[in-house]
């Protein structure tokens, strides 16, 4: 599904309209029904309804519902926040259409408290994406008796007080559900902002953008992407076909990450793994996965310094667990001088001066660097916060100067290919904030790359795959906080067999 940001949104309106000459009022009634059949699989003919609208298209798919839902014997309060003469365009068509039924609304005062406090369900179509700056004192008010009534609050397309493009007042709409118009927004993938949304719905009212002037594109990567993708192995298929991979991970203080970033690898299907790590963390290793084969190597005090490369092997992962002493520095520009593919993780993102990046943006095969904001703050040279607030951008830029894949983990991770182009996972929850989930993420993208068609769909997948498998976890009963790395690494299986019919069409 695509998102937008604020500009395109008010593109896809203007190509809508006036490209393909859809009527602005027949879109607004087309918002209102949709938001309307979503409003009556809960509402009870005893409810209380109240709509709050301000001005512009906002305000005016909120008279829609309105009058759509008195036609059909509802109970309902048209609140206005603003004067109606205020209204033009499809919200004064519309705001004339609701008079000529005859009926009536209220102006919004002090006195509404009265009405705020008997409605069982608040529809919010105040201000929409237009917003920008901050609250109005009066806006303050009408928020705050909102927010602080038993209500069943909606949103119509976006939180009142939230950005399109993120960020949110402090005194913002939070809603229980937002029905969001068409597309969803950049903001309702963001936090503080996705938590003002509440659960979202995405409403069709037939408005189209122009893919002809789309030349990148944002758009989520859901369960069915992952189960129409996902490519399953030959029934006469080995280990050769299956492909190979190298993992460059461990030093001899954090051997756990070379085991679960392996682990995982083989979880998700590698057919051949070899590991380059010191003699220490072999130990380690074997007891763990008697699978795993090694390179010959080089440490000093503890810290790989050197590898050898196999002569044939279709990726290399770098950096889970190999410490930042200055010596491991040497294995990163090595992993990049290569002619695989490449995952670059944690410590090795450490060592990306300017210097290893100018080697970076010169590879001819695909590399792919998966940074947490701390990492990206670092790797771009900001505060932690200012990534944050700008997640979709920044990690664009980067990945196009780079001319690398981008995976900027946290809360709906982005991938950012070289193109421009950014697809936002839909899976996991809040226990993959754990040390160690980022190396199996490591493992998981190193075993797909090489087994899908797509760079872009193989890492895609991988995303999915991983939060999938937190989202089982605890589907199963165990609480987020419980969950640790090797839970999603051991429940990986549970993630395939829910594809498994695919393989089976018989």
């Amino acid at each position: 599904m695509t998102i937008f940001n604020k500009k395109e949104a008010y593109a896809a309106d203007e190509h809508t309209i006036n490209g393909l000459g859809i009527p602005s009022e027949m879109l607004m009634e087309n918002a209102g029904q949709a938001i309307c059949h979503e409003i009556l699989k809960f509402a009870k003919p005893s409810d209380t309804i109240s709509v709050f609208c301000g001005r512009g298209n906002n305000g005016g798919d909120g008279i829609v519902v309105a009058r759509r839902l008195k036609n059909l014997n509802f109970n309902v309060n048209l609140i206005l926040t603003v004067d109606p003469s205020e209204y033009k365009n499809a919200a004064l068509y519309h705001m004339n259409l609701y008079l000529k039924h005859g009926y009536d609304f209220v102006k919004y005062s002090s006195s509404v408290e009265n009405i705020i406090q008997r409605s069982t369900i608040i529809v919010d179509a105040m201000f929409g994406i237009g917003f920008r700056g901050e609250i109005s004192p009066e806006h303050c008010e009408v928020f705050h008796k909102i927010n602080q009534s038993n209500a069943k609050i909606i949103a119509i397309d976006i939180p009142s007080g939230v950005s399109a493009d993120g960020g949110v007042s402090k005194n913002a709409i939070r809603a229980d559900l937002t029905l969001t118009i068409s597309f969803p927004k950049i903001s309702a993938f963001l936090y503080p902002s996705k938590l003002n949304y509440g659960k979202i719905l995405v409403v069709d009212a037939g408005i189209v953008y122009d893919k002809k002037n789309q030349t990148q594109i944002k758009q989520t990567w859901s369960r069915s992407d992952f189960f129409s993708t996902l490519p399953f192995p030959a029934p006469n298929a080995n280990k050769a076909s299956n492909k190979s991979a190298l993992i460059v991970s461990g030093s001899d203080h954090m051997p756990g990450a070379a085991i679960l970033c392996a682990k995982a690898c083989f979880s998700a299907g590698i057919g051949l793994l070899k590991l380059a790590t010191t003699q220490a963390v072999k130990s380690h290793i074997t007891a763990h996965l008697p699978e795993a084969t090694y390179t010959k190597c080089l440490e000093e005090n503890g810290t790989l310094r050197d590898f050898e490369i196999p002569e044939k092997v279709d990726i290399i992962a770098c950096g889970p667990g190999i410490s930042r002493n200055f010596c491991a520095r040497n294995v990163v520009k090595k992993a990049i001088l290569s002619e695989a593919s490449i995952v670059l993780d944690a410590d090795a993102l450490y060592f990306l001066d300017s210097d290893l990046l100018k080697l970076l943006k010169a590879r001819k095969s695909p590399s792919i660097l998966t940074p947490h904001t701390g990492e990206m703050a670092r790797l771009c040279g900001v505060e932690a916060g200012e990534i944050e607030k700008n997640r979709f951008e920044i990690s664009k830029q980067k990945a196009m100067e780079l001319n690398c894949f981008l995976v900027l983990k946290g809360p709906h991770t982005i991938l950012s290919t070289p193109d421009g182009n950014q697809f936002v996972n839909q899976s996991g929850n809040q226990s993959l904030a754990k040390a160690g989930t980022g190396d199996v993420l490591t493992g998981i993208i190193t075993a797909f790359v090489p087994s899908h068609e797509s760079i872009q769909q193989a890492i895609s997948n991988a995303i999915y795959a991983h939060g999938r498998s937190a989202d089982l976890v605890v589907e199963a009963g165990k609480d987020t906080r419980c969950v640790c790395a090797t839970n999603v690494v051991e429940n990986l299986s549970s993630v395939f067999k829910e594809t498994s019919k695919k393989a089976r069409p018989f």
